[in-house]
Formats: C-alpha cells, sequence, structure tokens
C-alpha cells in the first residue's frame, strides 16, 4: 500500500515538472528564432549604372552588387536589358560572378546603346541562404526622366527598398551631449527601444524566468514527496 501510494503521489508533480520542461524548451525556441535576422535573399544593394542614373554615352557594362553572395549555378543568375520606347531587347555578354566578390554580377553591353529609358533585370540565387530573387532598374542615355517615369522609379525604388536619388531623408544631426540623446536598449530578441519602454525581448526573459523558478520549485517539490514517501515507508 506505501508503494502504490508513493506512485500516485509523486506522478502529478512528475507530469507537471514535464510540462513545465516542455513549456521552457518550446520558449527557448522561440526566443533563439526571434533572435536571428530575417533572410532578405541576395537583395539589390547598388548598380552601374546606378538606379535611374542619367548618361550622357552608352556603358559598356551593367554590374550588379547584391546584399549576399551569389550561387553560382547553371540559369539562376541572369541580367536583361530592355529599351523601355521600343520594346526591344539588348543583346548583353555572358553573365558573370566576380570571383574576388561573390556579391558582384556583370555583363558587357557589346553594342553602342541609342538616347532613351533603360531597364535591367535580374534574377539571381543566393548561396547564403539559398532563396532565389529578381528584379529590375531604370537608367537613360542622353535624357532626363519625364514626371510620370520619374514617379515610376520612385515607385521601383520603394519596391527595392532605397531611396530614390535626391529624395534621401536628411541626416540627423548628432546630439550635442550625452544627456540629449535618447538611451537606446537593446533587448533579447535584438529589438532596440528608448529607455522607459519594455521591448518584447525583456517580457520573453522575465516568462522565461518564471518558469525556471516554477520548474525549479516542481522539482524540489517532487523531491521532497518522494523523501515523505520512503520515510513514511
Amino acid at each position: 500500500m506505501v508503494r502504490m501510494t508513493q506512485r500516485k503521489t509523486t506522478a502529478p508533480s512528475r507530469r507537471l515538472a514535464l510540462a513545465l520542461v516542455v513549456g521552457l524548451s518550446a520558449l527557448l525556441a522561440a526566443l533563439v528564432v526571434s533572435a536571428q535576422p530575417a533572410g532578405a535573399h541576395a537583395a539589390y544593394a547598388e548598380s552601374e549604372p546606378a538606379f535611374a542614373a542619367v548618361l550622357e554615352t552608352s556603358p559598356d557594362r551593367i554590374e550588379l552588387r547584391f546584399t549576399q553572395e551569389l550561387f553560382r549555378r547553371k540559369g539562376a543568375n541572369s541580367i536583361a536589358l530592355t529599351q523601355v520606347e521600343t520594346g526591344a531587347s539588348i543583346r548583353l555578354g555572358e553573365v558573370e560572378i566576380a570571383n574576388q566578390d561573390r556579391h558582384v554580377m556583370t555583363a558587357s553591353v557589346p553594342e553602342p546603346l541609342i538616347a532613351g529609358r533603360y531597364e535591367v533585370s535580374w534574377t539571381n540565387l543566393s548561396a547564403e541562404d539559398g532563396d532565389a530573387d529578381s528584379g529590375s532598374y531604370p537608367f537613360y542615355i542622353g535624357r532626363e526622366p519625364t514626371p510620370e517615369e520619374a514617379q515610376l522609379d520612385r515607385e521601383t525604388a520603394a519596391e527595392l527598398l532605397i531611396s530614390y536619388p535626391g529624395d534621401e531623408p536628411p541626416q540627423a544631426e548628432e546630439p550635442t551631449s550625452a544627456a540629449s540623446a535618447p538611451a537606446v536598449v537593446r533587448g533579447a530578441a535584438g529589438a532596440e527601444t528608448e529607455a522607459g519602454g519594455i521591448g518584447v525581448g525583456v517580457w520573453l526573459w522575465f516568462v522565461l524566468g518564471l518558469i525556471a523558478v516554477a520548474l525549479l520549485i516542481a522539482v524540489l517539490w517532487q523531491a521532497r514527496l518522494a523523501q515523505s514517501a520512503t520515510e513514511g515507508g
């Protein structure tokens, strides 16, 4: 009878401890995932010709720089050039990924280009996260963009998460003293908040601490019950 009582008494505490361990592990996993930077593919960083650049003469190559290194796989990385007014596709040289810097992809422009608006389109494959990406950007030869074209270019810049030339926000002035600058706190999940506010990461750590304390209490309670059952037996 003593052994049956011990089994019935300690079983709930074991189930409770197991549930707390599972919950603690889930929160730890969520915390690790939230702390990881979100994948952004091999996104557009800059180019030559530059975004919406107005050139006086035809370029001899197209160069694209991305935020991640590129993976060399046949057909995965491409550059296309279109003359917008006529819709004609411009023949380019073979696409190359620089050996010294695999963020860069280039293609030569063998024939001189006439004046007008051009659109560079690309596809790529990231060597860092294995994701494919694509996009396009404009440039001009021998003329300025019309207001309608400039508006389209601004929309394209927004899609690429870059600023349209001339629309960059003004640089914030440096604070005159440490007291005038708002203190910044980086939470456990990597989010920055001004002093006085509590970030999500802080709350995660707070809940995590509560669960850890509860788990410790449950384990001690189980050990106490087991000891009492043994002494009673």
